[in-house]
């Protein structure tokens, strides 16, 4: 107990380090704009909206009501936590609905607890941390929660964000109801269990495309203890690993075809597959060096939910807190420019600082990582605020995607080997990749649909905003996306993230396949205006005839007439 309480205290003065050196190494950067900058573009100032798009900071659903009805265009934002301007950007000059001060929920916390449901019920615009620290205050948490909590809460569920959990899943698989302000300014309360479930998996991953959410309910459990530990692996012995995990899926899959949850059933039998639930794993690439960070409840039985009842829980989950509609103007036109609040760091650029720049990274986790029992909500890993704080001062691009199990060995022996071969991918890495895995969702358009178990690979560019004027890029990381992305790893992207192509190259109906014409039932039924497309075409449906092809269960509905295909998507070698 001595020797691990002295490791946590010696990675505790590391990362106070760490944390003094990039400070004084910013002094002598240039000094950014601390002003921020969500109103303009995302929360670093970077992928700004395009001139025209004017912004709201409405403090009431009645407020929302109003600025949805009297605009053109809509797009709910909240903390700038995106890289994606498709998704935060309104189309055709339209608003911005600022949800941070929101208020839904009637209660001076912004959430509501009913512990005999075992559900809590939070305004959309409310940050994750502060309802993770809420929640813990009163013994309970989240079944599972990303690494990043300083995006809201309702963000966090309409891009399927997620933590490491084979049993609960993303955000959008705890989601059990939502309040959501429609394209004619109506609002709608829904729940799992009283909502037709072609709806319902849509509003759990609504991507901001069905209306603006303005509170969410999820799943709660108890804080209950927990021990983490950690242990250092090769490369090597992981990618053996996810071969393993491959291997138990595919004869899952054979076993049992076309029978998803059957397949599941089975591979949750696999001891290779059972043991990466709520296992996570930080990968250093120019390191060549790994971190397995597993976890053991002290209450195994912890995450066997229940179905929900909304009929039988307090009426404070389901009832709305309309508000007043504040005096004056609620739009207002957006800044000039986007203000930049990032720094540029010259050495942050040099590949031979690649592995120093590793090092450094690797010795500020090891006080997330460091074996301890505790309550959940500080034993599973979550970004402190000291190093959120630093995110904001130095530009990065953060992308992730989602890897099928059955495809996991291949893609990451494809990835090592890109990275270690004389191509040296690794050198287009400063920060570490964090890996997790996710169960089967039922979201339409969750990166984690339909498939046998998901293995998730965040990784971030440093190098792109180390110069004050890019003109060289970061081929190496871009080398690394496209294997992420190609037919050995066939990974999808996170809707909030980096990394989606040029107009007219992201093909939704091929990746997702009918669950994208699914989605889009619900979409041509309850924004038949495209109010809420956004400033990208992702999540349009061009050619698709959903009046003739959507069933009465609102479904799409594929037969020799109708087909889940986009007829207006460039040739993938034109991309």
């Amino acid at each position: 107990m001595a020797k691990r309480a002295m490791r946590v205290i010696v990675a505790r003065r590391k990362q106070i380090v760490f944390l003094l050196g990039v400070f004084f190494l910013g002094l002598f950067a240039k000094v950014a704009n601390a002003e921020h900058p969500r109103d303009a573009s995302n929360f670093q100032g970077k992928h700004p909206c395009a001139r025209g798009v004017r912004s709201s900071t409405p403090k009431s659903v009645r407020d929302v009501s109003e600025i949805v009805r009297q605009s053109e265009s809509v797009r709910a934002n909240g903390a700038g936590h995106s890289w994606h301007p498709g998704l935060y950007c309104p189309a055709r000059g339209g608003t911005r609905v600022d949800l941070l001060n929101v208020r839904s929920v009637e209660s001076s916390t912004r959430w509501i607890l009913d512990e005999r449901a075992r559900v809590v019920r939070a305004d959309a615009g409310l940050l994750t941390r502060d309802l993770l620290d809420g929640l813990a205050s009163r013994g309970y948490t989240l079944p599972a929660f990303p690494w990043f909590i300083d995006q809201t809460i309702g963000g966090a569920v309409a891009t399927a964000s997620h933590g490491s959990s084979l049993r609960a899943g993303s955000l959008s698989s705890q989601l059990v109801a939502v309040t959501v302000v429609l394209a004619d300014g109506s609002v709608e309360h829904y729940a799992e269990t009283k909502t037709s479930p072609a709806l319902f998996e849509s509003l759990r991953a609504n991507v901001g495309r069905l209306g603006v959410v303005v509170d969410v309910s999820l799943r709660v459990v108890e804080n209950s203890r927990i021990t983490r530990n950690n242990e250092d692996i090769a490369p090597d012995a992981f990618v053996v690993e996810m071969f393993h995990v491959q291997a138990a899926t595919r004869a899952c899959a054979k076993q049992y075809p076309d029978d998803l949850k059957a397949q599941w059933s089975c591979a949750m039998s696999k001891p290779e597959v059972r043991a990466l639930d709520e296992t996570q794993y930080f990968w250093y690439t120019p390191l060549q060096e790994m971190s397995r960070i597993t976890f053991q409840r002290e209450k195994p039985g912890a995450l066997n939910f229940t179905a929900y009842d909304e009929r039988s829980a307090s009426s404070a989950l389901s009832s709305v807190n309309f508000g007043s509609l504040s005096s004056g103007s609620l739009v207002r036109d957006s800044p000039p420019r986007a203000r930049d609040i990032t720094s540029p760091v010259t050495l942050m650029g040099s590949e031979g600082m690649a592995s120093a720049w590793a090092r450094t990274w690797k010795r500020a986790t090891l006080l997330n990582i460091a074996p301890v029992t505790d309550e959940q909500r500080d034993s599973f890993l979550s970004m402190t605020e000291e190093q959120y704080l630093l995110h904001e001062r130095y530009g990065y691009e953060q992308l992730e995607v989602a890897v099928p199990f059955t495809k996991a060995g291949d893609c990451m022996q494809a990835f090592k080997t890109a990275l270690y071969d004389d191509r040296e991918l690794n050198l287009g890495f400063r920060s570490q990749a964090l890996l997790r895995f996710i169960q089967p969702e039922s979201a339409w358009l969750s990166p984690a649909h339909g498939r046998l178990g998901t293995l998730y690979i965040n990784i971030e560019d440093f190098v792109k905003y180390s110069r004050v004027f890019d003109t060289l890029g970061n081929p190496r990381f871009d080398a690394a996306v496209a294997i992420l992305r190609g037919d050995k790893c066939d990974g999808r992207l996170h809707w909030g993230k980096f990394g989606f192509p040029k107009r007219g190259c992201f093909d939704g109906a091929k990746e997702y396949g009918v669950s994208f014409c699914h989605f889009g039932c619900q979409v041509s039924r309850l924004d038949p205006t495209n109010k809420f497309l956004g400033d990208s075409d992702a999540l349009q449906f061009s050619g698709i005839d959903f009046a003739a092809c959507c069933g009465a269960d609102g479904l799409f509905v594929e037969n020799t007439t109708c087909k889940c295909v986009l007829n207006d998507r460039i040739p993938a070698d034109q991309c």
